[in-house]
């Protein structure tokens, strides 16, 4: 016998999407940083200098490099962010840890733009592009109904004070 299909919980679709699109990009990221921080490297070596132009190998170099950390570093708090938002993207219960996710990967992606910031390097596209899945996954956990409290040695109903007064016919 097949379970009556519960209706879905207001909100659950925008965190689960946030989370799958957080996860791919995310893993993304985790493949793609380190391969720019390597490229950094090379570009730093004496045999690529012949290549470049004198000055503009250690100043590429550097580029490459602090990308590539922020890049690592911020998509493997969103691959951590992601995975939490999918998993208990239609449990009302973890409203509240949905909630405290977004909020962290929205600090962390907004930190890592300031690292590139402060080196010249900020990108106004990228950084929406970084915000849009926490944003998702914050407005999902915001339309999330609140958990039911649960109900121990419930008491009866008390009887209003006006009710008092009033007679029964």
């Amino acid at each position: 016998m097949e379970k009556p299909k519960q209706p879905p919980i207001p909100g659950s679709g925008l965190i689960r999407v946030g989370g799958i699109l957080l996860l791919i990009c995310a893993a993304l990221g985790v493949l793609i940083g380190p391969l720019s921080i390597v490229g950094g490297i090379t570009l730093a070596s004496p045999e690529m200098a012949a290549f470049l132009p004198a000055g503009q190998g250690a100043a590429m170099a550097d580029s490459a490099i602090r990308s590539g950390i922020v890049m690592t570093v911020t998509s493997a708090v969103s691959l951590v962010g992601g995975i939490l938002a999918v998993r208990f993207h239609a449990k009302p219960a973890r409203r509240k840890l949905c909630l405290i996710v977004s909020v962290v990967l929205m600090v962390s992606q907004l930190a890592g733009e300031t690292v590139l910031a402060l080196n010249g390097e900020f990108d106004l596209v990228s950084a929406a592009i970084r915000l849009v899945f926490p944003l998702l996954i914050f407005a999902g956990s915001l339309q999330l109904p609140a958990a039911q409290a649960p109900v121990s040695g419930a008491a009866a109903p008390q009887a209003d004070a006006s009710d008092a007064g009033q007679s029964a016919g």
